[in-house]
């Protein structure tokens, strides 16, 4: 092998060795962004979740408030 055909053979693996670093930091990052998808997912379901608890309670604040003032026009306690 002549010095000319290692020159040219150099270059190549230093393009490749680039090529696959560049590979493995490109999977690394799908594996984060898949990561912080399912995370956002999961965040997305929790707040769904508080914001049906805080309907059911708002309803069933309404519902005392609505008897609390039965009892009140009952008692003739209005103003």
């Amino acid at each position: 092998m002549q010095y000319s055909e290692i020159m040219t053979d150099q270059p190549h693996e230093l393009i490749l060795d680039h090529l696959r670093a560049i590979r493995s930091d490109i999977a690394e990052m799908k594996a984060d962004i898949h990561d912080l998808k399912t995370g956002q997912l999961s965040v997305r379901e929790q707040l769904n979740s508080m914001q049906r608890d805080n309907i059911r309670v708002e309803r069933a604040l309404a519902s005392v408030e609505h008897d609390i003032e039965r009892i009140k026009t009952r008692l003739d306690l209005t103003e």
